[in-house]
């Protein structure tokens, strides 16, 4: 009994140590949330500061491949890779041209390390909780630094449940450049995205 008794003090006092930061889990957050393979539609909003506003769909099949569908405005060129190929199109998918190949700098391996790099400096971490549709999730958001001079704030809501992050806003500050995007998540089961004939 005795010795049951002082396992369970051990333990109680090691547990403290065990828990996440805010920080730490901020930076888990911004660093493995595009390790996932499920299918994800985004809908993505931006406003750069003084200029142009933009609406779009962004598609993700999980494997790489993604494709951008504009929505406003709406005679701006749709995109998508597929297989590390960079293709446009100027009539909304029904015809694709071949652009380039795409550098490593999208590869999944140079993304985790530019993720890794930036989370070096983040700061300012807040937790907590936010009713998003009518549900709550939990909130983390914090400032970190980019290449180029930027300042970044982002904002992810977090399923309690899955860890499924269906809202991100992020907020972008450089020298003469500031910008405000939000993007709602949602999975997207099956979706495909296949190269254009």
């Amino acid at each position: 009994m005795k010795n049951v008794l002082v396992a369970a003090v051990l333990l109680a006092s090691v547990q403290p140590c065990l828990a996440e930061t805010c920080q730490e889990k901020f930076v888990r957050v911004m660093t493995e949330r595009n390790s996932s393979s499920e299918p994800v539609r985004i809908h993505v909003t931006q406003e750069i500061v003084g200029g142009m506003k933009s609406a779009n769909w962004n598609l993700q099949d999980g494997k790489g491949n993604w494709r951008t569908e504009m929505i406003d405005p709406e005679t701006m060129p749709w995109s998508m890779v597929v297989d590390n190929v960079l293709y446009s199109s100027s009539d909304k998918g029904a015809t694709w041209k071949k652009e380039r190949e795409m550098d490593t700098g999208a590869s999944p391996e140079t993304v985790a390390a530019m993720l890794a790099e930036r989370a070096k400096s983040v700061r300012d971490a807040e937790c907590g909780e936010e009713e998003l549709d009518g549900a709550m999730y939990e909130t983390v958001a914090a400032g970190y630094d980019m290449n180029g001079g930027y300042e970044v704030q982002d904002k992810y809501w977090i399923n309690p449940d899955t860890g499924f992050i269906p809202k991100l806003v992020t907020k972008m500050k450089g020298s003469g450049f500031e910008s405000l995007s939000t993007q709602l998540i949602e999975p997207a089961p099956g979706l495909e995205i296949t190269k254009p004939e």
